[in-house]
């Protein structure tokens, strides 16, 4: 009897043991079937798709979306390694934005932007499989038309402008013959006075490195605004050193004349005189003027920081010396300090000396 109860325990328990495994094993199972049906439903959602597919922009996918694109632009400007470098440094912040109100069930598009700048478009359509293979990139557009840059500027038109190792030549030039402001009425003079060019560049993306040389081919600087150039001078050393020396003596002159320094308006003439062109209409103006300058109210012009910006060779033995110079001046209303500026016309004349013909106040 007792070992009918043995037996029967031992079968209880192997039985349990069995029940218990098979247990396990369709748990297991189960559980199995559950989670690749979960991991399933998380592979098969479009998010998985499409952050592969933001993961996709390698080198050679961007160059092969921006290819296009790149060939249309100046190659003058800008090489199209430069290019392809500007347009990848957008790819590396890159999300996307689901357009909804295009986007179905079935079919989703997504807007892929760098920052705030739009580059383009992708989208997703389902296929009907599971996981990973749920949906599919099926078709890209990107549209960089709207990194391109444009600019304008102004330079001497004897200046040499470089882009990229490349001159410039006339094909940037829009604007011809325009006039120095300073010298407006200089130009009027008839005298062959040198001119500003305009540039106008477009076709590139990013920045450029623009290099400017003058008629010398030294290294100048290009600037903003058209009243900053001065003259080069297209002259010698010597012819320099001349003129400028001929400028700081006739300038006081010049001053003393027209404030009426000692209220002697023909003394200070005669001073002044050696200076003009014989036979000039700026002799004959500075000859008229001796009856106005009697009544000279000036106690007297102290002149200083003379600055003799350039001169120019017009040719024929003319030149266009342009000089800024300071005066204080002193009157009833006490002193009165003023910046001043000139375009003086000269006349070389070799070893009779220089001499002025023409006079332009800035």
């Amino acid at each position: 009897m007792a070992k009918r109860r043995k037996r029967s325990s031992r079968n209880f328990i192997l039985g349990m043991l069995v029940y218990a495994l098979l247990f396990v094993v369709f748990l297991s199972i189960g559980l199995r079937i559950f989670w690749v049906s979960i991991d399933n439903f998380e592979k098969s959602q479009p998010v998985h798709a499409i952050d592969r597919y933001m993961e996709s922009f390698d080198r050679d996918h961007i160059r092969a979306l921006s290819a296009a694109f790149v060939s249309t632009l100046d190659g003058n400007l800008q090489s199209e390694e430069d290019a392809y470098g500007v347009i990848e440094q957008l790819f590396h912040d890159l999300h996307y934005s689901k357009k909804s109100a295009e986007s179905t069930d079935e079919h989703l598009v997504y807007a892929i932007l760098s920052g705030d700048r739009l580059l383009g478009f992708m989208s997703l359509d389902a296929t009907g499989e599971k996981g990973d293979a749920s949906w599919q990139v099926t078709s890209e557009s990107f549209d960089f038309s709207d990194l391109l840059n444009e600019q304008s500027f102004i330079a001497p038109a004897e200046w040499h402008i470089s882009c990229n190792g490349n001159e410039l030549g006339d094909a940037y030039i829009t604007e011809r013959s325009i006039r120095y402001p300073t010298m407006e009425e200089a130009y009027d003079y008839g005298f062959s006075l040198p001119t500003l060019v305009r540039y106008e560049l477009d076709r590139y993306i990013g920045s450029l490195s623009i290099s400017a040389t003058d008629a010398d081919g030294n290294p100048a600087e290009l600037k903003d605004d058209p009243a900053a150039y001065t003259l080069s001078d297209r002259c010698t050393g010597e012819q320099r050193e001349r003129l400028t020396d001929f400028t700081t003596r006739f300038l006081p002159l010049y001053i003393a004349f027209m404030s009426n320094t000692n209220h002697n308006a023909y003394d200070n003439y005669a001073r002044v005189h050696p200076y003009l062109l014989p036979g000039s209409d700026l002799e004959t103006r500075f000859y008229s003027a001796i009856a106005g300058q009697t009544y000279s109210h000036s106690k007297g012009d102290y002149l200083h920081d003379i600055v003799v910006n350039g001169v120019f060779d017009l040719g024929g033995g003319t030149f266009l010396i342009d000089v800024d110079y300071k005066v204080d001046t002193t009157g009833n209303a006490g002193t009165i300090a003023n910046d001043a500026g000139m375009l003086i016309v000269a006349e070389d004349q070799g070893s009779d000396g220089i001499f002025a013909s023409e006079l332009f106040i800035k």
